[in-house]
């Protein structure tokens, strides 16, 4: 990497983390791009040379926040997309889902600004890592999941959605305020939860 690339991404990653901290502390609405700028040391002009807005800088935060987190998780699970087979599916992602919410519990100021600011359009941003050898946007990725199980879902993208809302809604409660219960507690009921939703989008046959 050259001086002048790596002087970018020092400035880039300088703007992710005054975000970060701002928008965590102050809230989005509440904070400004020129709060951002003077945070990460750059002027005001240099922002838009890498965000249209703070709305685009927060959709790719989410981003990057969350691959790092999947990224992790596909470490610790030993998850690989073209070696997961039909049977195996419910496991995979409960395995996947299981590290992420641990990572969370761990650290929740984390799982406060996810959980508040990941929309479907940020989720489309997301990478995940394949055996380390390349990286594919998330939702690519998810498809060939679906696709080398051999098996039919009426919508995958709705039963992706529906996991996702149902985790993220249970979890932050839990996790947060320890309420109804533990996430150990939690973690049994959440996942026949998983089961259920992939089970009732299946079909026999090819997608409906």
């Amino acid at each position: 990497m050259g001086k002048l690339d790596e002087n970018k991404k020092k400035k880039r990653e300088a703007l992710f983390g005054a975000a970060y901290h701002l928008f965590n502390t102050k809230g989005v609405k509440q904070t400004s791009i020129s709060d951002i700028a003077e945070e990460a040391e750059v002027a005001k002009g240099t922002f838009y040379l890498y965000f249209k807005d703070k709305f685009d800088l927060r959709d790719k935060l989410i981003a990057a926040k969350a691959t790092q987190i999947l990224m992790q998780a596909v470490a610790e699970s030993g998850f690989s997309i073209d070696k997961v087979g039909g049977d195996d599916l419910e496991d995979a992602i409960i395995s996947l889902v299981d590290v992420i919410l641990d990572r969370m519990e761990r650290e929740p100021v984390l799982l406060r600004f996810i959980t508040k600011n990941l929309s479907w359009g940020a989720f489309h941003q997301i990478s995940i890592d394949d055996e380390g050898s390349m990286q594919m946007n998330f939702i690519d990725g998810y498809h060939r999941l679906i696709e080398n199980s051999g098996r039919h879902f009426r919508d995958p993208d709705l039963m992706l959605f529906m996991i996702v809302e149902m985790v993220g809604g249970c979890c932050y409660q839990v996790i947060l305020h320890g309420v109804p219960v533990t996430l150990e507690k939690l973690k049994p009921s959440l996942y026949q939860a998983i089961r259920d939703i992939i089970a009732a989008q299946e079909t026999a046959g090819c997608p409906v």
